[in-house]
């Protein structure tokens, strides 16, 4: 199975999945946005059951220096933290359409838990091994994408100005993006507009 679905759906999804208590089979996943800010940083959350099997995750959006050079790195929950396990720059290819610069990493047979997938421009690297330590392009001002020198760059492989991403995870029962905090505090905002008439059609 491959599916591939918005961010805000995916979240839904799974939010309905974990309050339901429905278990989900283990499948693969296809995810893809953009990255619009050289020091963004997409998290997308999924799940490993007991005796599984290999987990892979991989990119193939750098699409010959079309798009940016993306790095991986995987968390397992650890607490009310995330432990790094795993990161990637380059990888050799773990699925069709990877490119020299695409990103992948292999966890053979992971405990079952809670995982984080994070994906980042070259070389936005975490700080340390806890996912609350940030990343090292945190402190700087935003920079689009499309203006940005990647350090990365090579002139033989275009000029890597494209917000693309697309990341494959394969072997996991669930998968949900976790919204920035500014996608919550429009969410917040949409769901008090909301209020109001819902409370005007109670009284009527």
């Amino acid at each position: 199975m491959t599916t591939t679905l918005p961010s805000a759906l995916r979240a839904t999804v799974a939010a309905l999945l974990a309050a339901t208590g429905i278990a989900a089979h283990a499948g693969d996943f296809t995810l893809s946005g953009q990255l619009a800010h050289h020091n963004d940083v997409v998290r997308i959350t999924f799940d490993v059951a007991a005796g599984g099997s290999d987990v892979s995750l991989f990119t193939d959006s750098w699409q010959s220096g079309l798009n940016f050079d993306p790095a991986l790195a995987v968390w397992r929950q650890s607490g009310n933290d995330w432990t790094l396990i795993g990161q990637n720059d380059d990888a050799d290819p773990l699925g069709a359409g990877q490119g020299y610069y695409d990103s992948g990493l292999t966890l053979q047979q992971p405990s079952a838990g809670r995982y984080m997938v994070t994906l980042v421009a070259t070389f936005n690297a975490p700080n340390g091994t806890q996912l609350s330590q940030g990343f090292s392009y945190d402190a700087e001002a935003p920079i689009a994408i499309g203006q940005w020198t990647q350090p990365t760059a090579d002139i033989n492989y275009g000029d890597q100005k494209g917000g693309l991403w697309q990341l494959h995870i394969n072997g996991v029962q669930a998968v949900a993006a976790v919204p920035e905090p500014s996608t919550w505090l429009l969410m917040a905002l949409g769901a008090a507009a909301l209020m109001p008439a819902a409370r005007r059609r109670r009284s009527s």
